[in-house]
């Protein structure tokens, strides 16, 4: 039967045999004494085996502190549901985009004001929520990227759907442009421009 460590488990394991490393070495002043060592002697099936494994435990218990003991997949504190839902928002917008694109490009294409707007529209909020998702610029860089590959994969009309995508992202750039600039302006001319 094979028997697995949890990651707790398995983090406690690494502590105590890096800490009963260094004690041997600190008491025999052999510098040769390796971690792949301690593990294969813990491992042995032998009550000299067994002695170094509690051994471990012991040494691994003094510093539990390190350790975490709620695991991070079930914190739910304030701050990380609000970016799981941002996160969430982004994907909803990106399929909802992709969607939009399955549905109005052909007439957009034909050039139906109406479709167009739709696809604009969906695109531009896509682009806002993925702006709004947490995460690093390259993150973002990723959604954008899996919002334009979708978008143009699932159409006939790859072309001009990345030519929409575009226009639709520099109209956002220029929408958030303008509200950043209208908070200046709004403050009763405190700056010149």
């Amino acid at each position: 039967m094979e028997q697995r460590l949890s990651i707790r488990e398995a983090s406690r394991f690494v502590i105590g045999a890096a800490i009963m490393r260094a004690r041997a070495i600190e008491a025999s002043s052999i510098e040769g004494i390796t971690f792949d060592k301690v593990a294969e002697a813990a491992l042995r099936k032998d009550d000299d085996g067994a002695k170094l494994r509690q051994s471990i435990d012991m040494l691994a218990d003094a510093e539990s502190g390190y350790l975490r003991n709620t695991p991070p997949h079930a914190l739910k504190t304030d701050r990380v549901m609000q970016s799981r839902e941002a996160e969430c928002r982004a994907f909803a917008a990106i399929h909802a985009a992709v969607i939009t694109t399955v549905e109005f490009a052909d007439n957009a294409k034909a050039g139906d004001a109406q479709a167009s707007q739709n696809m604009r529209d969906n695109y531009i909020v896509a682009f806002r929520t993925i702006e709004e998702a947490p995460g690093s610029t390259a993150d973002r860089r990723q959604l954008k990227a899996l919002l334009h590959n979708q978008a143009q994969t699932i159409t006939s009309e790859s072309g001009f759907v990345a030519a929409m995508l575009k226009s639709a992202e520099t109209a956002y750039l220029e929408e958030d442009a303008d509200a950043i600039l209208s908070r200046y302006e709004n403050r009763g001319g405190d700056f010149e421009m």
